[in-house]
């Protein structure tokens, strides 16, 4: 089930990859064009770069479990080459306040800029650390446009400056162990 919705002047293709599709499509759709309204109704206030990130992705697939290429997955990635955001059911409408989920949606499009820009991510963790808090820096950033509440905008703060933390994070994420190359595969996914 797919419809489509305008971010600063792009076409972003919503796809519903959900047993129970057409139950959920009309809450999913209009909490999807709120995110697009608070992004649009911001236009004047995005640099040219943000405004550009914004239209990179070109669909948001909603799901509960996805099965991608040869991993079963539960969490929210972003597929670079697709440029295809795949936000996890509960994430996406848990987001709240509604201004919180462009913050997210930008976040990981700001992945495919750095992959754009800085080409695929090396094995090397300290760099795809960088490449995450760089990330969340940039999600700040929106954050701040958006007028975010203050407790999201310090615990994005505090996340941004722990690299233990971000590391256990994407260590854990996409069904990973957090064995020797499980950051590498977290932004490999990515690709």
């Amino acid at each position: 089930m797919t419809s489509t919705t305008d971010i600063l002047g792009h076409q972003v293709a919503l796809n519903l990859l959900l047993d129970d599709a057409p139950a959920q499509e009309p809450m999913l759709r209009e909490i999807f064009r709120g995110m697009a309204d608070i992004i649009n109704g911001a236009a004047a206030k995005w640099s040219a770069e943000q405004a550009e990130v914004f239209r990179l992705t070109n669909e948001l697939t909603i799901f509960r479990v996805v099965q991608y290429g040869t991993m079963r997955l539960t969490r929210s990635f972003m597929a670079q080459k697709e440029r295809v955001f795949y936000w996890a059911f509960d994430e996406f409408i848990k987001w709240e306040p509604a201004k919180r989920r462009p913050t997210a949606y930008f976040h990981d499009a700001w992945h495919v800029h750095q992959y754009l820009t800085q080409g695929p991510a090396p094995n090397d963790d300290k760099i795809l650390i960088d490449r995450e808090q760089d990330a969340i820096a940039q999600q700040l950033e929106v954050a701040g446009i958006v007028g975010c509440d203050q407790s999201m905008i310090d615990w994005l703060t505090a996340y941004a400056e722990d690299r233990q933390r971000i590391k256990e994070r994407l260590s854990s994420g996409l069904g990973m162990s957090g064995t020797p190359g499980a950051l590498q595969e977290h932004f490999l996914i990515l690709e």
